[in-house]
C-alpha cells in the first residue's frame, strides 16, 4: 500500500520571502487605498518584485503566535535600526476579513511601530489556517528568543493540531529528537514552576531536572531553596537525587561533575540566555582553551544578538 509523506515545514517560510533586502523607511508608496486580494494591490506587489507597503494599522496580530513576551531592550535596539536604515526583510501576511493577519514578523511589526513607522514592506500569500501556524511556530522557534516554556508549548501544539512527531519537529528547528521531547515534557511542570523559567529565574535545564520530582509541594520547595540559594543546574540535579535516594532536601551533595556535563550546561546556559544555539568547544584534554560558536539564522536575529551583548555597530 502506498503511504503519504508529510510535507516538509520550515524551509517553504524562507523560499516564500526570499533573501533579505533592505528596504528604506522614508517615502514609502501609498497603499492605503489598496484593499486585501484587490487586483491593484496584487499588481502594485508585483511591480516592486513581490514586495507591496502595507499600512501597519490594516494588520491584526497572529493567532499562533508561540512567543508570549519580547525583550524591550533588543526590540528598542531593533527599532531604531530601523529608523536608520530601513526595515531590512519584509514581512510575511495572509488576507483576512479585514485587512490582513501577520503569519511572520512580529518583531519586525512591533519594532517598525515603535519607530513611528505608518507602513511596512510585506508579502501577501495565499495560505490556509494550518500552513500559516505551521509556518508562525517554526518561524519562531528557529529564530526568535523564545523561553523554554514557550518553546514547549509550541512544539506541543504541533504536536497535538498538527500531528507532527517528535522526529519530525527536531528536523524543522535543528535540534535532535531527545531535545524536543524534553522540552515538550516541560509542560506536564506545575504553573508556578512554568513562571519561574518564563520569567527567567529558573532556566529549562532548572526545569528539566524538576520533572523528576512528581510531588508538588516538594517541588515547590526545590524551586523556593533554588531561587533563595542562586543554585547552578549541577546543585539541583545534586539535590534532586538525594531527595530520590530518600536523603532529603537540605543536605548538601559532595559529587563531582564532568568536564563534560559541566560544558553541556554551559551551552544550554548560553542559548538560553542568548536565544540561539551555542556550542561550546574544548581544544585537547585541559581545560582553558576551545571555541565558542554562536549561530544566527537571520539579520534581525543578528542585530538582536549584538544588542544582548552591548556591541553597537559604529
Amino acid at each position: 500500500m502506498a503511504t503519504t509523506k508529510k510535507r516538509k515545514l520550515g524551509r517553504g517560510l524562507k523560499s516564500m520571502i526570499g533573501t533579505p533586502v533592505q528596504v528604506a523607511a522614508p517615502e514609502l508608496p501609498d497603499a492605503s487605498s489598496k484593499s486585501p486580494g484587490t487586483p491593484g494591490a496584487e499588481s502594485a506587489a508585483a511591480a516592486v518584485g513581490g514586495l507591496v507597503h502595507l499600512d501597519v494599522a490594516e494588520i491584526t496580530a497572529n493567532p499562533w503566535q508561540p512567543r508570549q513576551s519580547f525583550e524591550p531592550g533588543a526590540l528598542k535596539s531593533l527599532s531604531e535600526s530601523i529608523k536608520s536604515a530601513g526595515v531590512m526583510q519584509p514581512i510575511l501576511v495572509r488576507s483576512a476579513d479585514s485587512g490582513y493577519e501577520l503569519v511572520a514578523g512580529e518583531r519586525r511589526l512591533r519594532a517598525a511601530e515603535l519607530a513611528g513607522l505608518k507602513q511596512i514592506p510585506a508579502v501577501i500569500k495565499d495560505i490556509d489556517d494550518r500552513t500559516a501556524a505551521e509556518w508562525s511556530i517554526i518561524e519562531n522557534v528557529q529564530r526568535e528568543d523564545l523561553n523554554p516554556i514557550e518553546r514547549a508549548e509550541a512544539y506541543q501544539r504541533l504536536q497535538d493540531q498538527f500531528g507532527l512527531t517528535h522526529q519530525e519537529i527536531a528536523s524543522q528547528v535543528g535540534l535532535n529528537r531527545s531535545s524536543v521531547t524534553n522540552h515538550i515534557r516541560l509542560n506536564e511542570l506545575d504553573e508556578g514552576t512554568k513562571e519561574a523559567v518564563r520569567t527567567g529565574l529558573l532556566s529549562g535545564g532548572h526545569a528539566k531536572s524538576l520533572l523528576a520530582i512528581s510531588s508538588l509541594s516538594d517541588r515547590s520547595k526545590l524551586v523556593r531553596m533554588a531561587l533563595s540559594g542562586n543554585w547552578s543546574v549541577r546543585e539541583l540535579e545534586r539535590r534532586v537525587r538525594r531527595h530520590q535516594g530518600g536523603n532529603g532536601l537540605s543536605k548538601a551533595s559532595s559529587e563531582v561533575d564532568t568536564t563534560k556535563s559541566h560544558l553541556a550546561d554551559l551551552e544550554t546556559q548560553l542559548s538560553e540566555h542568548l536565544g540561539t544555539r551555542v556550542h561550546v568547544h574544548q581544544q585537547g584534554k585541559k581545560a582553558g582553551k576551545g571555541k565558542l560558536v554562536i549561530e544566527y539564522f537571520d539579520l534581525d536575529q543578528f542585530d538582536g544578538l549584538l544588542a544582548r551583548m552591548g556591541f553597537k555597530l559604529s
